[in-house]
């Protein structure tokens, strides 16, 4: 078992900039990635970020000097508006007389990518375990930290996206001063084989969940719902972040606000694999959808909404619809719906899955005191639908 504080005796070759990396280093390590760490895609995010985020990228080098590891580290303020979580850091900042967290906002150094649900943030080859790699990255966290490398000092570091497997090995065993926070679940849907259109789906649920599609086809029917490429995107990037913000203002929990433009460049890149879909209503812009296509899962990615419009034509509710339409249509496995709005996933057909992050205060003192307090929280509870007919045992 991996030692409480083993991290890897690797060099380390730290780039404030992607333009900065050794591409062919990086390439190497990341070929058996996902693709949200591949060189082009964060390039892209940095390019279009870089004026509100952080960023910084380590290669490790074993003694050898042969590339083995990559990781991506991204500094960003985490704003808590609502969340159990924040409730308790206050409560606890004012008990022992620290306003650390009175405006409900901490400066994060977060080792993955913080626009992407998943573990998307490290990747090791050459038989380096998953503890190992999660320890090593924690250490490097720490070490950029301590190097005070960054214009406005990250109190909090955070391994982001941990899955239950993973975390159930590190339970009990974490790198040092570390702690295990449960996050809200992530909704997972599997797609059995047999659907091979939305009709056989259908034929699937139960009375209940056939209502309630039906009822979401009836009140969207008025949208216009169109497939949109490059030009499309660059046309409607202004209209997409105003729609795009107007959901961010909502979140309990926002870390990282997302530039809409980078989308023309994913689009570019990931062409018929990064689905972009807009929804009109007389002519006018009123939401948007993206997923991308990884592998023989369907990522969800963002969405922007006219909340005035959403309750009457069932919007958001049709985006959800129309993921697992494209997920049918692309014979995938799997639909990762992300975080949020549990119900409204659960009533296609997604199962919550848990997920953890590592986290650690750079005071010590507030480090010893928030321990207890992230392991006391829970997720937010939510009705979990059981819309499928029920099969004879």
């Amino acid at each position: 078992m991996l030692s409480r504080h083993r991290a890897l005796d690797l060099r380390l070759s730290i780039n404030e900039s992607l333009h900065m990396v050794h591409r062919a280093d990086w390439n190497t390590v990341a070929r058996g990635a996902s693709p949200y760490l591949q060189y082009d895609h964060l390039l892209a995010l940095e390019d279009r970020m870089r004026a509100s985020m952080d960023f910084r990228y380590v290669i490790y080098y074993n003694p050898s000097n042969k590339p083995v590891g990559v990781a991506c580290f991204q500094a960003v303020d985490v704003v808590d508006r609502s969340s159990a979580y924040g409730d308790k850091l206050c409560r606890m900042g004012k008990r022992v007389g620290n306003h650390m967290f009175e405006d409900r906002s901490i400066r994060c150094l977060v080792s993955g990518n913080v626009f992407h649900t998943g573990d998307h943030g490290s990747h090791f080859i050459g038989g380096i375990s998953e503890e190992q790699r999660i320890a090593t990255v924690a250490d490097t966290l720490s070490r950029l930290v301590k190097a005070e490398a960054f214009p406005g000092k990250p109190s909090a570091m955070v391994v982001k996206d941990i899955e239950r497997g993973l975390s159930a090995t590190l339970n009990g065993n974490l790198p040092k001063t570390y702690h295990l926070l449960r996050t809200d679940a992530n909704m997972l849907m599997d797609l059995d084989p047999a659907w091979k259109t939305m009709a056989e789906y259908e034929q699937a649920l139960n009375a209940k969940a056939r209502t309630r599609l039906k009822s979401v086809m009836k009140k969207s029917a008025s949208l216009r719902v169109s497939s949109v490429e490059v030009e499309a995107i660059e046309a409607s990037t202004r209209r997409m972040q105003e729609l795009y913000d107007a959901v961010i203002a909502r979140s309990p929990f926002v870390m990282g606000q997302l530039n809409m433009a980078v989308y023309t460049d994913w689009k570019r890149q990931n062409k018929e694999a990064l689905r972009v879909l807009s929804y009109e209503l007389d002519g006018q812009l009123v939401g948007f959808s993206t997923a991308f296509i990884n592998g023989d899962t369907l990522d969800a990615h963002y969405v922007g909404i006219d909340h005035a419009l959403n309750e009457r034509h069932a919007i958001y509710q049709r985006m959800l619809v129309d993921h697992l339409e494209c997920a049918i249509r692309w014979r995938s496995k799997r639909i990762n719906f992300g975080r949020t709005a549990e119900q409204a996933k659960s009533n296609l057909g997604a199962l919550p899955h848990d997920m953890h992050f590592l986290v650690r205060h750079r005071n010590p003192v507030a480090n010893k005191l928030i321990g207890p307090m992230l392991r006391s929280v829970k997720p937010a509870e939510f009705e979990l639908r059981e819309p499928f007919k029920r099969t004879n045992a």
